[in-house]
C-alpha cells in the first residue's frame, strides 16, 4: 500500500512540476455543473408542490398542473442529473491532465517510479536506455503513440527515460482510471491482454 502512495505522489510531483505549461481547466466548468445540480433540485421541488397542491386541493387545474407539468419536471431534473453523473466520471477517470514539454525535457527516467502512462497529442520523445553511463535510442514516438504503460499493469521502476524530441504535449493517464475503466468495460480488459500478447 505504501508503495502506491509514493508512486502516485511521484507521478503527481511530475505534473505539478509542469503546472506552468499544464492546460487548466477554467473555474467556470465546476460552477456549471454546481448550477444544474441545483436546477435539478428545484425542478423536483415543484414537481413535488404540484402534488402537494393536487392532494389539498383537488380540482381541474391542479389535476392538469400534476398530471402533465409534473411528469415533465421530474424527468428533466433526472436526466440533468445522470448528464452531471456521467461528466463528473468522465473527468475523474479520464485523461484530465495534458503536460507540455519543451526539446530536451525530461518525461520519465529510468528507474522512476510511476503510476501513469502517456500519450502524445503533438510532438515526438524518444525512449532511451542507459547503462554504463552510455545512453541510447531505443524507440522514437509521435502524435498518436503512447508510451509508460507498463506502470498502469505492474508495479515497478521505469525501464527507460522519455525525454522530447521537440516540443511535445502529452495527456496523462492515471492508473486508477486505468483500473477503472477496465471494471466498467471489461470487453477492453480482453483487448490490452490480446494486444501484450501480440506484442510478445
Amino acid at each position: 500500500m505504501s508503495t502506491n502512495l509514493i508512486m502516485s505522489s511521484a507521478c503527481e510531483a511530475s505534473v505539478a512540476g509542469m503546472a506552468k505549461d499544464v492546460a487548466i481547466p477554467s473555474k467556470a466548468e465546476p460552477q456549471t455543473a454546481r448550477w444544474l445540480l441545483v436546477g435539478a433540485q428545484v425542478l423536483a421541488l415543484l414537481a413535488y408542490a404540484a402534488g402537494i397542491a393536487f392532494l389539498v386541493k383537488t380540482t381541474a387545474g391542479t389535476l392538469v398542473l400534476f398530471s402533465l407539468l409534473a411528469p415533465v419536471l421530474v424527468a428533466i431534473s433526472a436526466l440533468t442529473l445522470i448528464g452531471v453523473a456521467i461528466y463528473k466520471f468522465r473527468k475523474r477517470h479520464g485523461v484530465s491532465v495534458f503536460e507540455l514539454y519543451g526539446p530536451g525535457q525530461i518525461i520519465f527516467r529510468q528507474g522512476e517510479l510511476g503510476d501513469c502512462a502517456y500519450f502524445i497529442q503533438s510532438g515526438e520523445v524518444e525512449m532511451i536506455h542507459q547503462e554504463n553511463g552510455a545512453e541510447s535510442v531505443i524507440a522514437k514516438f509521435s502524435e498518436g503513440d503512447y508510451f509508460g504503460e507498463n506502470a498502469l499493469i505492474r508495479s515497478g521502476p521505469r525501464s527507460a527515460t522519455v525525454r522530447a524530441a521537440t516540443q511535445t504535449r502529452v495527456g496523462v493517464i492515471r492508473k486508477r482510471s486505468f483500473l477503472t475503466m477496465i471494471i466498467v468495460m471489461p470487453a477492453r480488459k480482453d483487448d490490452i491482454i490480446d494486444s501484450k500478447r501480440i506484442s510478445k
